[in-house]
């Protein structure tokens, strides 16, 4: 997949944001198809977490008690926080968008 800077411009993405990832590239080199597969597998890997997260919360729900609902309750909101803080969401989501359309 060939990605420019004005497909993503294109895209949805600011300026501000196309800089961010350029000044990544910068600092830890690869290329922008590199940073923009890798920005959209996280995305679907947060999407896939928060999928598992929201399935076992539902299990919880069904058939446990109710200080272990709200124990698991917390526990997926603060895990699910850090993974969010971890990496840009919004780069990660118009990443995969952009991935989504482009891909070969």
């Amino acid at each position: 997949m060939l990605v420019s800077e004005e497909g993503l411009l294109r895209s949805g993405f600011s300026s501000s944001e196309l800089q961010i990832v350029k000044n990544n590239l910068e600092s830890y080199g690869g290329t922008l198809d590199e940073a923009i597969l890798d920005l959209a597998r996280r995305f679907r890997t947060l999407t896939w977490i928060i999928a598992a997260c929201t399935i076992i919360f539902l299990l919880l729900v069904l058939f446990s008690t109710g200080i272990k609902i709200i124990a698991g309750g917390v526990a997926f909101l603060f895990g699910i926080a850090i993974m969010m803080i971890g990496q840009p969401p919004v780069l990660c989501y118009k990443s995969w968008r952009y991935w989504r359309a482009n891909r070969p």
